[in-house]
């Protein structure tokens, strides 16, 4: 349900069930270690800021995993719920803080079809409860230029249908262009932000290909990975090499 990049080959790996961080080798195509940081729960992402891991439960509740020690070394409890349902979390280096997707709509007047991305700062240990992103999709979408090479393959999908469905399940950074890509399982779709925030593009993915879109992350070199969830077949991990 979460991966995030580890360095040569590895990835810190989450099952939403089970309070285990794994380390998966990709080269080798097996798990290489288990460190278990706690009860069970609803754990739904994870990311690396060096020898910590942070993992992210559904409540928003944030576990602490030191890497070396190989246990769980703290813990926060933002002021999220159930309801926020926490999909993705990443790690932005330059400002030290989490960055923290919700599958769940905002608790905000108006908020029907907007999804809301918070963050946390490491610096300081807070939480900040003004949104760091609300996205509201369908409007996102009306302001970006189509490109015409693809406008007889887009006509082919139900777009509002697909973007209705919008509900994150995974957030990750570009360390090249610093760009924010945000994937989400339900409609389908691969959302890219500018360091600034703004929208750079809606992408509409293959529903044979991604059989369930959960964890998204980048190695140093740029190159993007997307695991998915048993669904249709078994879970995977695929590499998009960087062009």
């Amino acid at each position: 349900s979460g991966i995030s990049y580890a360095g040569k080959d590895h990835f810190l790996a989450i099952n939403d069930e089970n309070p285990k961080l794994y380390t998966y080798d990709l080269s080798k195509e097996k798990i290489i270690s288990e460190i278990d940081f706690g009860k069970k729960g609803d754990y739904e992402a994870v990311t690396r800021n060096n020898n910590l891991a942070y993992v992210a439960e559904s409540n928003g509740n944030l576990k602490v995993v030191d890497l070396d020690e190989k246990e769980k070394s703290n813990e926060y409890d933002p002021p999220l719920s159930s309801k926020n349902n926490v999909e993705g979390i990443c790690y932005d280096s330059q400002k030290n803080q989490l960055l923290i997707a919700c599958k769940g709509q905002l608790e905000e007047k108006n908020k029907k079809g907007k999804r809301g991305i918070y963050s946390f700062d490491l610096t300081k240990n807070s939480f900040d409860k003004t949104p760091f992103k609300i996205i509201d999709i369908k409007k996102e979408r009306a302001s970006l230029q189509p490109v015409n090479l693809y406008d007889g393959f887009i006509n082919n999908i139900n777009i509002k249908s697909r973007l209705g469905k919008f509900a994150p399940s995974g957030i990750a950074i570009d360390p090249i262009t610093r760009d924010i890509y945000i994937v989400a399982h339900r409609g389908k779709l691969l959302v890219v932000l500018d360091k600034n925030k703004n929208m750079q593009g809606i992408y509409f993915l293959s529903n044979d290909l991604f059989g369930q879109p959960e964890g998204i992350t980048f190695d140093e070199k740029g190159n993007l990975y997307i695991s998915n969830e048993a669904r249709s077949e078994k879970a995977n991990i695929m590499k998009f090499s960087r062009k």
